[in-house]
């Protein structure tokens, strides 16, 4: 490790604190979606200075293009904050959700419940209908290339959100009942033993943003990293039990043998930004024009959906980067290797604009449905440094929000609109009857 990379480690560092820092100061909230993208981002490449495995150096040019990406992010955002642009004003802490506002919580209860059955009966289907029989004795079997029958994995994919409607649960009503922590720890194993250990990063890093934008100011620095901590020691035991075959050592690493369950975090968090320099400097072919941006529209148009092209593939081409083979190029090299550098400054830019507005309104509103809606759609941003994930993951997550959560809400008004009025006209029956003399 060269005295410029250990300096440039610093730099980086500090820029990723100065950039959770000034969210803290404008937003109110380390985890606003301008600290998520800039914060976590530079964290990211400040790990890839410490060449703990001997990865292929950055090229001048990725340092550049990430500098005026995350820049045009920083635009978008300040755009939609005019308030803090023009007039400095920060956003207060305001007032945070609670159960005394039916706008907040209704509905609520009846999302969390269903989407806790579904994800669990989703899971029992995978287990005893797709995964051969003997998975569990062999657990590696769960992460076979399985096909589940007419798109019944997405119930898996909701299954991510029951750990942040928990949380917000939680919050509403400040006191949870026994049925809702048993079911919230069963989908939590269920996605531990799903085989795609990217559901529960979901959930995790969901449930901290829906914590941190409803209480802000009281999730700090130190809850992120112990997050980090926690998914460190979840990869080392899914690569010990599932992902088996995975290798254990990477030659030229610099980690001692009894840390070497470090080294595939470690590549998988550093990774990305020299795949995105081998790209730049040799760049693929792509399979069809907007393979990664415009992925769900392909996958739309093709096989499982109209039928009207051929299937896109949904992995990248695989790039070596020094100790291994890699196929994400983070969210800045994904959309330049489909859109070259105005896309990938145009796309930050609306990423920065449409999170932040969309952050704000659910401050505003303060409206679960709003608030679970931001945290999926900021989990792109926190996502970033390592794949663009605005593909078909993501979209259906806000959309089954969207959806679900505004059917949740028609339905706890429909049993209010029958419980309620029954109960006022029972209550005017008996003051006309006792006090209808006096008047």
């Amino acid at each position: 490790m060269s005295g410029i990379s250990i300096l440039t480690f610093i730099l980086l560092s500090l820029l990723s604190w100065a950039g959770f820092r000034f969210a803290r100061w404008a937003y109110g909230d380390y985890f606003a979606p301008i600290g998520i993208f800039v914060g976590v981002n530079l964290a990211s490449l400040a790990l890839n200075q410490l060449n703990l495995l001997p990865l292929v150096p950055l090229s001048t040019q990725v340092w550049l293009l990430v500098a005026v990406s995350l820049f045009s992010f920083v635009v978008g955002a300040f755009m939609a904050t005019p308030s803090l642009v023009v007039g400095g004003k920060r956003l207060g802490q305001g007032r945070f959700f609670d159960e005394r506002s039916l706008t907040v919580s209704e509905g609520l209860t009846p999302f969390f419940y269903f989407t806790a059955l579904l994800g669990i009966a989703g899971w029992v289907f995978f287990v005893t209908v797709v995964v051969p029989l003997g998975w569990l004795s062999n657990p590696w079997m769960l992460q076979g290339d399985y096909v589940i029958p007419y798109h019944l994995g997405y119930s898996l994919v909701a299954d991510a959100l029951v750990l942040p409607a928990f949380v917000l649960l939680a919050l509403a009503k400040r006191r949870v009942s026994f049925l809702a922590a048993f079911l919230l720890v069963a989908n939590v194993l269920v996605l531990a033993a799903c085989g795609i250990k990217s559901y529960l990063v979901i959930s995790v890093a969901t449930a901290l943003l829906v914590w941190s934008n409803v209480r802000r100011g009281r999730v700090w620095l130190c809850h992120l990293l112990t997050i980090a901590a926690v998914h460190v020691g979840f990869m080392a035991l899914y690569d010990r039990f599932v992902d088996v075959f995975a290798p254990r050592q990477f030659p030229g690493s610099k980690f001692p043998a009894a840390l070497s369950f470090l080294e595939r975090p470690y590549l998988y968090t550093a990774g990305s930004w020299t795949a995105m320099s081998v790209v730049m400097a040799d760049p693929r072919p792509q399979a069809h024009w907007g393979q990664v941006t415009l992925l769900p529209l392909w996958k739309l148009l093709g096989p499982g959906g109209l039928g009207l092209m051929e299937r896109v593939p949904k992995y990248l081409p695989f790039v070596d980067i020094g100790p291994s083979y890699f196929n994400t190029y983070s969210l800045i090299g994904e959309v330049y290797w489909d859109f070259g550098w105005l896309g990938s400054i145009l796309i930050c830019f609306l990423l920065g604009f449409v999170s932040t507005r969309l952050y704000l309104t659910a401050r505003r509103r303060h409206d679960w449905v709003l608030y679970l809606l931001s945290a999926v759609f900021s989990y792109g941003l926190f996502i970033a440094f390592f794949l663009y994930y605005y593909r078909d993951t993501l979209i259906f997550l806000l959309l089954y929000t969207v959806i679900v959560g505004k059917l949740a809400k028609q339905m706890s008004r429909a049993l209010r609109y029958f419980a309620y009025p029954m109960g006022r006209r029972h209550i005017t029956a008996g003051v006309d009857a006792f006090g209808g003399s006096g008047r």
